[in-house]
């Protein structure tokens, strides 16, 4: 296991709750999991400007959010495995894009 940490020391973990969007990115070391980056539309600033704080517009801010948040923390690659049954699409889908576009790159 502890190769497998070597090359994807970085893990994309999302949330979506009826309400709000989360996405953190963990630095994993050992059994230690600690997060590296942070967004979600709870915060104020996240919030102005959007119709809904958990749509898919929602989601494609958060994604630029953290990844301004990543680049400045020296985060340039994250690992990203879909829970069982979950499809890319809608609000997963614009996350993930949008973390790409950003210049993310997904593992």
């Amino acid at each position: 296991m502890a190769g497998l940490q070597k090359v994807r020391p970085y893990q994309l973990q999302l949330f979506f709750s009826n309400k709000y969007a989360y996405a953190q990115i963990w630095k994993v070391s050992g059994d230690k999991h600690t997060v590296a980056a942070a967004a979600s539309t709870i915060e104020k600033g996240l919030q102005e400007g959007l119709a809904s704080t958990s749509d898919k517009g929602a989601c494609a801010r958060v994604a630029q959010t953290l990844a301004e948040r990543a680049q400045a923390a020296g985060i340039d690659t994250v690992s990203w495995q879909r829970k069982p049954r979950q499809r890319f699409h809608g609000k997963v889908a614009a996350l993930v894009t949008g973390l790409k576009e950003a210049g993310i790159k997904m593992m």
